[in-house]
């Protein structure tokens, strides 16, 4: 046999074994991107630990400044396509303030399409747990929960679950018969592609227009105090562009930050939290009618502020305060026991932790 066979079939054996590492869904995706014109370092590899747990990770070492994605407009979903914008006007009237729920209402109807140009990234899109969605907060859970720091958050989530809904509820209902698919499951199609691009989106920094756009591929990074990546909008390329920060090492996990931000924070805006977070969150106490705001970057002069308020002077007075910080810790174990969400316990156990710091620095104090 020809040896230039040989290599040919040795080449054809590599791409092969390599593509089988990965779900055919992965491969697709892949393919999707490249042949749009889009770029992924062959460095970069994924991590499918489950439908609803991947990641992006190197097969060898990154360096410094190297480019690692570039993802065009042209495979990422917003109102510049003429089709989703199209959609957009006919679902809302108006483009103004509904291009994120022009997205939700097109990716809710779009992925029937079985001949989609988008159907590759709706495939490798998380099989997301519907206990995990925000929408999904009774309002049993909402008073439980009120003084937790996240009700707040969640009503407004349901706000602007309720302003993407209503105007197309009736052509919904339209569509699924129309197709003949059951209402509930287009219902809950909608809340699904609701909580996907709530937490996945990205605007378009410097650009001259900033969209909301659901971007594949670059959704697969996840967050870290220690990001490795920056990534930016080009608008010359009009795609979003993916550069390492540091060297990065064979086997790293390739991470961006998305901000300095709290647990309560990170888990209405992003559906996470991080455990032993180091961007602290308030914890609001009230003592003697009056409210303070627990912080444990300004403990001390928080505990100080209570003290000079309280013209606290004694042991039992600064008891007083021990025991209204305890029953405060009560009151949180008593939601702990109630909850059964993993985020919102991690959340509430941090405040516990915060509560006892403070209850350290009252006895000590004076």
């Amino acid at each position: 046999m020809n040896v230039h066979i040989f290599i040919f079939i040795g080449i054809l054996f590599s791409i092969t074994s390599q593509s089988q590492k990965y779900s055919k869904e992965y491969n697709k995706l892949h393919e999707y991107i490249i042949s749009n014109g889009g770029y992924i370092n062959p460095k970069l590899i994924p991590n499918e630990i489950s439908k609803t747990n991947r990641y992006i990770m190197t097969s060898q070492k990154i360096y410094r400044n190297e480019k690692l994605l570039y993802i065009p407009d042209k495979v990422s979903l917003s109102i510049i396509h003429k089709l989703i914008f199209r959609k957009c006007l006919e679902a809302y009237s108006q483009e103004e303030d509904s291009e994120f729920d022009c997205l939700v209402y097109f990716m809710t109807i779009d992925k029937y399409n079985s001949s989609s140009f988008f159907k590759p990234y709706y495939d490798y899109l998380p099989k997301l747990i519907k206990s995990d969605f925000i929408t999904d907060f009774s309002q049993e859970e909402i008073k439980l929960y009120k003084d937790i720091g996240i009700t707040q958050g969640i009503e407004s989530y349901n706000r602007f679950y309720k302003k993407a809904f209503e105007p197309v509820e009736q052509k919904l209902k339209i569509f699924s018969e129309k197709n003949k698919i059951k209402y509930e499951e287009i219902l809950n199609e909608f809340e699904y592609n609701f909580n996907l691009v709530a937490t996945r989106n990205f605007g378009r920094p410097g650009s001259y227009y900033d969209h909301s756009t659901m971007v594949p591929f670059l959704d697969l990074i996840n967050h870290s105090d220690n990001n490795n990546t920056y990534w930016y909008y080009e608008d010359l390329n009009m795609g979003y562009t993916l550069i390492a920060g540091r060297d990065i090492e064979q086997n790293e996990e390739i991470v961006d930050l998305y901000g300095k931000y709290h647990n309560s924070y990170l888990y209405i805006t992003y559906g996470f939290v991080i455990p032993g977070n180091k961007y602290h969150e308030y914890v609001n106490i009230n003592i003697k009618g009056e409210s303070y705001r627990l912080h444990e970057d300004y403990m001390n002069s928080i505990i100080k502020n209570i003290f000079d308020k309280l013209k606290i002077k004694n042991k039992k007075e600064k008891q007083y305060v021990i025991e209204c910080l305890n029953e405060k810790i009560k009151y949180y174990l008593d939601v702990r026991n109630k909850c059964n969400r993993f985020n919102l316990k991690v959340i509430i156990d941090e405040h516990i932790d915060l509560i006892n710091k403070a209850i350290d620095k009252v006895k000590k104090h004076y």
